[in-house]
């Protein structure tokens, strides 16, 4: 055992030593790359203030030694203070120019400030030892640092005057250390520390640092500056952020990895030769698993077709909502033309037909809508045993001779809650999709069952939930369905029959009810066998509720309150304030929630009601009311909308309870909900 563990981490541990030293190497490589393009660019920095240091010097010599030379062509020259003004002019490095005697003593000086120059001389003084090395060697001589008057340290350049071989004197430049170096200085790199000694006596230093620190010590750079007798160190070495650059830690974080790379190395190589070992394991969990892979492909099946059929829903419920508005105009056109009109005659006739296609085509929004899962359902809990025996009382005319209807139901079949009239709605559709699907006749049979849903079955089918629920089945004999067409069926206006014979919303609404419902639908179809379409709808306890009794129709009532109708769309508003002048209401009206606001503040006489759109740009219906009842908390309110009741709550506008009227309505149904608000009002006052 020892040997094979031996053998498997051997390879791995090989290519981690390799690699380690490879990288750690390169990374050596360049970091001492990066320290010596740090060295190389202080030594050019250093270059280049050794030549602006020697130019400088040059520059501040060249004059004095002019005006030695004119002395010695004319001995005792007049002018000589003049021309030493000039001399000193333009330059701030320039403190003083003095003519000394052969005893050394200053006969006169030029100042450029007042306070300038440099102290008296002494027997021991650096300024004297200058002019006696200048007399010795006859050249020109430069002073160590001295204290010049209020300007802190400096240095003399002493030039000897000679008429003849005689020495008359010394023509004596007194310089000022920060201005000479401060300006020839000024273009080496920020990036850098600089510092002037001479001979160990700090005399200058750019920036704030003087010395190095322990770190910086071993960066430091020095470059001596020779000039005449004078002798200047000038020492640079990098600030701390450059410092970061070059001290990378790269290399210890090479190293880290490359441990880390060497044990995931090890262990790949260790899992590899001890995976033959569970071979035969894995063959047998590889049955399990493709059993589990299929029942993941028809659930993301299942998941891809519940994405596509919510993503249709939205797009069928935008167009409910504006095709509501304009068949609110066509229907609301139609039925105030109607009115002027006999209905006897041709155009009473032809209005008739629009007033009843438009019933038509609102049903056809409706079925939309259900798709959509934006439809109004009146929850109760029903007994679907009940409501088949209801539905199978008006299958015979519906089904023909030849169709055999089969009725199975669960004596002991549990209740659900779901809207009566929809799940009605819901079987007629079935059956009758059933039937046109047996042609030449065949078996259809209704089942009810109780059903317990699982995890697994729930996975295959991403609308539903586990737990207990009822199945109510619809099963054929016809000639069935292709996978192709099994994929569409849900889609709105997607229909194997004739155009003439079919809208393509059957069991688009189906889907859409059941699922609005808290259920869900499962198809299956085989060409040539049949189909079976089962809806899930969750089991409840609750006891079975009666149905209500049906409400009257609103009948035409007359007004005589003030209206704010307050509506984006400019057709339908007109539309509204027509149906509630012809009541004997008085309207005002507003396109926009902020001109509604305008129009209250300077509106003085009573408003009663506030008649608003839910969905409106810029401003909701409820921030607009909300607004209005700042200003008038007595005004009541009346919400309409091309979407549903059900739709405006589920988006978070209206709050339940609120009152609400959809979208097309006629001039009575408007005029009745008005009244049936301003009733109430006026009772809850009395």
């Amino acid at each position: 055992m020892f040997w094979k563990v031996a053998d498997r981490l051997l390879l791995p541990a090989f290519f981690f030593l390799i690699a380690f030293a490879g990288a750690l190497t390169f990374w050596q490589l360049l970091i001492s790359h990066r320290r010596a393009e740090i060295q190389a660019a202080t030594n050019e920095q250093l270059q280049f203030a050794k030549s602006s240091i020697e130019s400088e010097l040059k520059a501040r010599e060249l004059p004095l030694e002019r005006l030695a030379e004119r002395w010695r062509l004319r001995p005792g020259a007049a002018g000589m203070e003049s021309d030493a003004g000039l001399v000193m002019s333009g330059d701030p490095a320039s403190e003083a120019v003095a003519w000394v005697d052969p005893d050394y003593h200053i006969k006169w000086m030029a100042r450029q400030d007042p306070n300038g120059g440099v102290e008296e001389f002494n027997a021991g003084g650096r300024e004297r030892e200058a002019l006696e090395h200048a007399k010795r060697t006859t050249e020109t001589a430069i002073t160590r640092p001295v204290n010049l008057r209020d300007r802190g340290k400096g240095f003399l350049i002493c030039v000897p005057a000679y008429s003849g071989k005689k020495l008359d004197g010394f023509v004596l430049g007194v310089f000022g250390y920060q201005g000479l170096f401060s300006g020839s200085l000024q273009n080496v790199a920020r990036d850098y520390w600089l510092t002037i000694s001479d001979d160990g006596e700090s005399i200058f230093d750019l920036g704030a640092r003087v010395t190095p620190n322990a770190r910086e010590a071993a960066w430091v750079q020095r470059i001596d500056v020779k000039f005449q007798n004078a002798d200047w160190q000038v020492h640079a070495w990098p600030k701390p952020h450059t410092l970061a650059d070059a001290q990378s830690p790269l290399p210890e974080v090479v190293f880290v990895g490359g441990i880390l790379m060497a044990l995931l190395m090890a262990f790949t190589v260790y899992l590899a030769e001890t995976a033959w070992l569970h071979a035969r394991k894995l063959t047998a969990a590889n049955r399990d698993l493709e059993k589990e892979i299929v029942g993941r492909e028809q659930a993301e099946e299942a998941l891809r077709q519940a994405q596509k059929m919510e993503a249709v829903g939205r797009l069928a419920g935008g167009v409910a909502h504006d095709f509501n508005n304009l068949l609110m105009v066509i229907r609301g056109h139609a039925a105030l033309l109607s009115t002027r009109v006999s209905s006897d005659g041709p155009l009473g006739r032809g209005l008739n037909e629009i007033l009843k296609s438009t019933d038509r085509a609102s049903s056809l929004t409706r079925r939309l809508l259900a798709f959509s899962r934006k439809q109004i359902l009146q929850m109760r809990v029903l007994d679907l045993n009940v409501l088949v025996l209801q539905v199978q009382d008006l299958l015979p005319p519906v089904l023909g001779d030849d169709i055999n209807l089969v009725i199975d139901l669960d004596p002991k079949l549990g209740r659900v809650k779901a809207d009566a009239a929809q799940m009605e709605q819901v079987i007629m559709n079935l059956v009758l999709n059933a039937r046109d699907a047996m042609p030449r006749g065949g078996q259809l049979t209704i089942q009810t069952a109780n059903a317990d849903l699982d995890d697994a079955w729930v996975r295959r089918h991403d609308a539903a939930r586990t737990g207990p629920h009822i199945m109510i089945a619809v099963r054929d004999t016809g000639h069935g369905m292709d996978g192709d067409t099994l994929s569409h069926v849900f889609e709105p206006f997607f229909t194997t029959k004739d155009i003439s014979k079919g809208t393509g919303l059957g069991l688009a609404s189906v889907y859409g009810t059941v699922t609005q419902s808290g259920g869900c639908v499962t198809l299956s179809s085989k060409v040539g066998h049949g189909t079976t379409v089962e809806i899930y709808l969750p089991r409840v306890e609750e006891v079975t509720e009666a149905p209500d009794a049906p409400r009257p129709l609103p009948q035409p009532v007359r007004g005589a309150e003030t209206i704010l109708v307050v509506e984006d769309d400019d057709a339908v508003r007109r539309m509204t304030r027509e149906f509630l002048k012809i009541k004997g209401y008085t309207v005002i009206e507003a396109s926009r929630a902020t001109d509604a606001i305008q129009l209250v503040e300077r509106h003085k006489e009573a408003i009663d009601l506030v008649l608003t759109d839910v969905l409106m740009p810029g401003m909701k219906g409820r921030e607009l009311v909300e607004r209005l009842a700042e200003l008038r908390s007595d005004m009541k309110v009346l919400y309409m909308s091309a979407y549903t009741e059900d739709a405006a709550v589920n988006i978070g506008v209206l709050d339940p309870g609120t009152e609400f009227i959809e979208k097309p309505f006629s001039p009575d149904e408007l005029a009745g909900k008005v009244r049936e608000v301003l009733g109430r009002a006026q009772a809850a006052r009395a």
